[in-house]
């Protein structure tokens, strides 16, 4: 009886003890956030770093990607800076996670997953994370923009590209500030901070500040002139940030 008691004790203990293998998760580096499979792109990383991503991703059961799609999950950045790079602001708007590498080094030297949230890059992506997971409006909801000129870096389609993302809208033409339309219009930005002159402003002139174009003046009514380098700044802090004088 005893010898049968003991076999069941081992097999239990067996049963209790699960086996390493791609996927698996511990509990160093902060709570884990994972939900279902993950793709990690890289975002100005070296050829050694980008093998090392790669490794990860197979340990990890995921995949890693050159570009950015809709997929993307994480963006590995080299240090505790995030670059300003497509890459990082597209994956921002989408509420990814946007780590430094030693994420990537504690998981390989784990051998296993850990948690994000000692690695993460700055407050915008973890801003925009809560958005996300609270089911709220994008950045840029209920902002209009008009881009006015060329742009060189990033370019006048890139720039698009973003605020789409964001949720913002793209005019054809120029708002004029003393129009009918532009001061009856009643929508509100959802993410100007509230008390502010911003949350009025719902049209935005966009221009490219290395170029020849300065607006004599920022604020007119409910529509205000912007550097491209604004829109820029307010996606890596995911918050309206006052526009600059010029």
């Amino acid at each position: 009886m005893r010898a049968i008691l003991q076999a069941a004790v081992d097999a239990s203990d067996r049963r209790g003890t699960p086996l390493r293998s791609p996927g698996a998760v511990c509990k160093s580096g902060g709570p884990s956030q994972r939900k279902g499979q993950i793709t990690l792109l890289g975002s100005r990383l070296s050829p050694t770093q980008r093998k090392q991503l790669t490794e990860l991703a197979q340990l990890l059961g995921g995949r890693s990607t050159d570009c950015f799609s809709n997929s993307v999950t994480h963006v590995i950045v080299p240090d505790a800076t995030m670059p300003t790079t497509m890459s990082c602001f597209h994956g921002v708007l989408s509420g990814c996670w946007i780590l430094s590498f030693n994420w990537v080094l504690a998981c390989l030297k784990a051998e296993c997953w850990t948690g994000e949230g000692d690695y993460e890059v700055g407050d915008g992506p973890a801003r925009s994370r809560i958005n996300r997971d609270d089911l709220l409006p994008p950045l840029f909801d209920g902002c209009f923009f008009f881009f006015l000129g060329s742009f060189r870096s990033p370019s006048k389609a890139e720039l698009l590209e973003l605020v789409k993302e964001g949720g913002g809208q793209v005019l054809a033409r120029r708002p004029k500030p003393d129009s009918d339309v532009t001061q009856t219009l009643s929508a509100a930005a959802y993410h100007a901070p509230p008390g502010s002159d911003q949350a009025l402003c719902t049209q935005y002139i966009l221009y490219d500040p290395l170029g020849l174009y300065k607006p004599d003046r920022v604020r007119l009514g409910k529509v205000w002139s912007a550097p491209s380098t604004w829109l820029l700044e307010c996606i890596s802090a995911f918050q309206l940030l006052p526009v600059p004088e010029p």
